[in-house]
């Protein structure tokens, strides 16, 4: 006892001086101070001030922490990296998962990253894993960790390991033959329904949570109370919600061919995930897909949400019970296969990584990623960061195949490829791919944002040769109209020509519950923004002049919100609108330079 006396009192003179900013406390001061506080529960002055000032703002608690700037930034990476090297110690001492669960669940809690009942909930579930990984890796260092995790200024990721290339068949481009047909194709994207077995109409919106509007949240405020199809706030969709968007689409739009289902069935609520109830929910959602559209083969992939716990997406290799993502994998084959959505052939990649390719017609080839792998959050990439499941080789050989067949491809894939939460490495290759192939690449279909946006791919002379659609979402998840889009598709070349958007106004669903919301065509795309066609090019020149046109600058900035009232009530002017068109930009460089260039013109 008179030793760790000894120790506190050493340590405690050593700190000497106030820190007066947050940029004045080192990783390695904050790591022996947390150190400390783990293992013998003394809080020093130093402690106190560092805690003070590295204390997450709660306004930022739900925000991606990847999107973070100056002072918040240098203060998440001090978080990270001291966080990681006390659990790297404690582990590597033989300290148990639930101690150190215990330790991290309270400076989670004194950080104010979220309350304890959310800290508790997401640490226990992540623990087990982050465990796994660092007893199978000796040599992964805490800067290593927060860099694939932030990969910022603050937290640069720099481990060689991260960066690796796939092989790219470079030769030179094949002219791909059009079938000449006049035939129109309709394709219907849904995607992130993010169903809440547990929502509650006049539940509490404003709970402080990660999720709001569930039951047995804290108490409601009779002026604030959750809607009945659903909230702007925190909130995620009731199933009576889901029901009436298949409902309305199955009696609205008699003439679709497919039906792309972009991914994300599973909730917000990250701290209270279970393998069972995300089974019961994806079994519940796809079959009442699979009710609804009988005659419609639909082409569903995974969102983030899926896997329990959130984001994680295991090596196939792995199998141990509380780590496995196998048994997501054999789930979906089993329905998506059984449905009759997918053919026999596609189990075994979907095993491998949940990913498929299908031709549902000569010379058309939907191919369909688990982009999911890259997201920086998979704590999965900091055991086997190369490649995950070989899905990228995968892809480039698809392609390479689809080229020699003459076909023309469909990208599906719920992480866009401007994404800035996906691996930089894994996003640099992804896009060598897209550039090589895009001759054939006719248009991809991402969702996850929530927002209705598109990408357009960029190679590395800066010339734009690729389009993606981003979806939206049913979910209102956050602040935000549901929405679904109906595709026009040319049926020789399978490029998309136009798009119609469908919302319903929620404000407005809201205060006539007892009656269904009205859906309505919010846009035509052509028609919206003035184009002939929506090839690359005319969508490089479109945001050209959205850059400099404050009508079509603004009408892209109402519809990327959904035009719903909360998200469009703040401050944004002409410049921070501008931001949004720089959110479309995919490109192998710096796209911020791009877009500033793009700006400038």
């Amino acid at each position: 006892m008179w030793l760790d006396k000894l120790i506190v009192l050493a340590l405690f003179l050593q700190a000497n001086g106030s820190i007066q900013k947050i940029e004045d406390i080192s990783v390695s001061s904050f790591t022996n101070e947390l150190e400390l506080w783990a293992t013998l529960d003394y809080e020093t002055e130093l402690f106190k001030n560092m805690t003070r000032l590295l204390k997450i703002p709660t306004e930022h608690q739900n925000s991606d922490w990847r999107t973070f700037e100056a002072e918040i930034d240098t203060a998440i990476c001090t978080i990270c990296q001291g966080t990681v090297k006390t659990v790297m110690t404690m582990r590597r001492r033989g300290m148990s998962v639930e101690d150190i669960g215990k330790t991290i669940t309270k400076l989670c809690v004194r950080m104010n990253i979220q309350k304890e009942r959310v800290c508790k909930g997401v640490i226990e579930l992540n623990l087990p894993i982050i465990a796994y990984i660092v007893d199978s890796k000796p040599k992964l260092t805490a800067s290593t960790v927060c860099g694939v995790v932030l990969e910022s200024k603050a937290c640069p990721l720099t481990d060689s390991e991260y960066d690796w290339s796939i092989d790219i068949d470079n030769h030179t481009d094949v002219l791909i033959t059009e079938n000449g047909t006049n035939e129109q194709v309709n394709i219907l994207q849904l995607t992130d329904f993010h169903y809440d077995p547990l929502y509650e109409p006049n539940g509490n919106p404003n709970c402080g949570e990660p999720l709001c509007c569930r039951r047995n949240q804290n108490k409601t405020d009779a002026n604030s109370l959750a809607g009945f199809w659903g909230d702007y706030e925190s909130c995620d969709t009731p199933w009576h919600s889901i029901t009436d968007v298949l409902t309305h689409v199955k009696d609205t739009h008699q003439n679709i061919d497919y039906i792309y289902f972009t991914g994300d069935v599973i909730d917000h609520g990250v701290w209270e995930t279970s393998n069972e109830g995300n089974k019961e929910s994806l079994e519940k959602v796809y079959n009442k897909m699979h009710e609804m559209f009988k005659n419609i083969t639909v082409y569903p992939i995974l969102g983030n949400h899926e896997p329990h716990p959130l984001n994680q997406f295991a090596p196939n290799s792995i199998t141990e019970d509380n780590l496995t993502t196998n048994g997501l994998y054999k789930l979906i084959a089993d329905l998506w296969i059984n449905f009759g959505w997918l053919p026999e052939s596609t189990r075994s990649t979907i095993h491998q990584g949940g990913y498929y390719t299908v031709t549902p017609k000569n010379g058309f080839r939907i191919i369909a990623l688990n982009s999911n792998v890259c997201y920086t959050y998979n704590w999965w990439l900091l055991y086997d960061p190369t490649d995950p499941d070989g899905q990228l080789q995968w892809l480039a050989n698809t392609l390479s195949n689809a080229e020699k067949n003459n076909e023309f491809v469909h990208i599906l894939s719920h992480i866009p490829a401007n994404s800035n939460a996906c691996l930089n490495t894994w996003k640099r290759e992804y896009l060598r791919i897209i550039n090589r192939y895009s001759h054939l690449i006719k248009a991809e279909f991402n969702g996850h944002t929530h927002n209705d946006e598109i990408a357009i791919f960029y190679n590395a002379d800066g010339v734009a040769k690729n389009i993606a659609w981003n979806g939206g979402s049913i979910t209102t998840f956050s602040r935000l109209n549901p929405n679904y889009k109906v595709y026009a598709v040319n049926g020789s070349n399978y490029a998309v020509t136009d798009y119609q958007n469908w919302m319903y106004n929620l404000g407005s669903a809201n205060k006539n519950s007892h009656t269904r919301p009205h859906w309505y065509k919010s846009y035509s795309f052509k028609a919206e923004y003035g184009l002939s066609d929506l090839s690359a090019q005319s969508l490089n020149d479109w945001l050209i002049a959205a850059a400099h046109n404050d009508t079509l600058l603004n009408r892209y900035y109402r519809n990327f919100f959904k035009r719903a009232d909360p998200s469009l009530k703040g401050n944004c002017d002409l410049n921070c609108q501008k931001q949004y068109l720089c959110r479309t930009i995919a490109h192998i460089g710096d796209a911020s330079e791009l877009c500033n260039n793009i700006l400038r013109n």
